[in-house]
């Protein structure tokens, strides 16, 4: 069952015994003798022939299985090249886009400094395409935020509790609270209410984001419909264009550095304040396959991914400036 079981694996992934073939370097009639070979030693159809070559629920079950086979196997892989050449190799590690550009840079640098000679294969996606790569073992970790139920047979643990700020150039904050801009927005720094925002043009992230949905999930209870002029999934660009007055924008806490590294560059400083009312949180978790040998590299990795995470924690609005 388990002798050439990555032909297995590349029949699920494509759905198709040619492409299949084509991609393993064999002929169509070898892998179909293969296939038929399997499925006589368990008893059972692995795929629908009709009318699309799918797996079936036997199948999937052998995939799950195979896939941890295939997992452990990397695993031991790995253990022996440490053997021979000492701590080096590869973890492939993916979050979102918008976190991509923030988070990865300042954790290369850290963990490079732990092991030289690990390397780390980062990549960006939507939360579940990251979740199929893990699955199809392309992923060893991935941070992302967490109001979704992930397989069972990836592991999670929860490193950061994001609070959602709204976003206002120092232009902006005089325009449309001029009384608190005379205070020094003092008055601002307790909370903005929902209706007080519905003037103000918004930058807002696509409806899919984490932190869309828990805005949506507010304004609908308070009521309230906000003026929206852009949509994106770059966060970055939105407080650009906060910056030039064009819209204001909201901002989860791992962002909040970013936003010092823009004032720093643009005399149109950026201010955030909380939203009233607004308590729900964004838990940003790490996550990697439940079979996932805890090597020493490994969990270094993960302690250098929470201490990066306690800096944005402990990172206040009072300190973009």
């Amino acid at each position: 069952m388990f002798e050439n079981y990555h032909y297995f694996l590349k029949l699920a992934e494509t759905n198709n015994v040619t492409q299949a073939a084509r991609e393993l370097f064999v002929t169509h009639q070898c892998l179909s003798r293969y296939l038929a070979k399997l499925e006589k030693e368990c008893g059972t159809a692995l795929f629908y022939r009709k009318p699309r070559f799918t797996l079936t629920p036997e199948g999937r079950m052998l995939l799950d299985t195979l896939r941890q086979v295939e997992s452990l196997e990397m695993d031991i892989r790995q253990h022996f090249r440490e053997g021979l050449e000492g701590t080096s190799g590869t973890i492939r590690v993916g979050t979102t886009e918008g976190r991509f550009r923030i988070f990865i840079p300042p954790l290369i640098t850290s963990y490079s400094a732990l092991y030289p000679h690990m390397h780390l294969a980062v990549t960006s996606a939507r939360p579940d395409a990251l979740e199929a790569m893990m699955l199809n073992n392309k992923l060893d970790l991935m941070l992302i935020g967490q109001p979704r139920q992930l397989s069972r047979f990836i592991k999670s643990q929860i490193v950061l509790q994001e609070r959602l700020y709204v976003v206002l150039s120092d232009a902006m904050c005089r325009k449309y609270f001029p009384e608190a801009y005379a205070a020094g927005l003092e008055p601002l720094k307790k909370g903005i209410a929902a209706e007080q925002l519905i003037p103000i043009p918004f930058s807002f992230n696509l409806p899919s984001a984490n932190s869309s949905l828990i805005l949506d999930s507010f304004l609908k209870r308070q009521g309230v419909s906000l003026n929206v002029v852009h949509v994106s999934n770059h966060p970055d660009l939105h407080h650009i264009l906060t910056t030039q007055n064009y819209a204001a924008s909201f901002c989860l806490t791992m962002y909040l550095p970013n936003l010092k590294s823009i004032n720093e560059r643009t005399e149109n400083k950026l201010h955030v304040f909380p939203i009233l009312g607004l308590d729900e949180t964004n838990p940003v978790a790490i996550a990697y396959r439940s079979d996932k040998t805890a090597a020493p590299y490994f969990k270094a990795l993960i302690r250098t991914i929470k201490k990066e995470c306690q800096y944005y924690q402990d990172f206040h609005p009072d300190d973009l400036f």
